[in-house]
């Protein structure tokens, strides 16, 4: 049995209160309920990016919103 290399920081207890206060908000903002399936996927989104290096929680927001991938098919 080979070894397991994990190349990411455990979340600890400031990252998840960032991240839960900005899944929060949204569901707020869109009335979805913090327990509904969509809930779920915006909250596993929201790891995902945060993993991935996005720190900044307005950053985090607009990238849930999908506001950074407006694109111009002009």
């Amino acid at each position: 049995m080979g070894t397991i290399f994990w190349p990411k920081d455990p979340l600890d207890g400031n990252d998840m209160t960032l991240l839960t206060s900005i899944l929060r908000r949204w569901c707020e903002r869109y009335q979805v309920e913090l327990t509904a399936e969509e809930s779920s996927r915006k909250a596993k989104e929201l790891v995902e990016w945060y993993e991935f290096g996005v720190k900044d929680p307005v950053e985090l927001e607009e990238l849930i919103d999908g506001k950074h991938w407006l694109v111009s098919t002009i």
